[in-house]
């Protein structure tokens, strides 16, 4: 496997992430509401990781400068 498709494959791997932890805290928002709990903010912070891991993951498959 090229080096290439190992990138879009963790690129794919870590949006599915990202969509499965938006939708468990979607639907624990839905079931119990936004009041502050402990299983609310490890909800949060779990998708907010996700997001972070995206961010990074989106930044590594842009072309530097020069090699477009």
């Amino acid at each position: 496997m090229s080096s290439l498709e190992k990138r879009a494959d963790r690129l794919t791997q870590v949006r599915a992430q990202v969509d499965y932890h938006g939708s468990r805290l979607a639907a624990y928002r839905r079931t119990h509401g936004a009041r502050p709990s402990a299983r609310l903010s490890e909800l949060e912070r779990a998708y907010m990781a996700a997001r972070d891991r995206l961010a990074v993951a989106t930044a590594d498959e842009a072309p530097g400068p020069g090699l477009e």
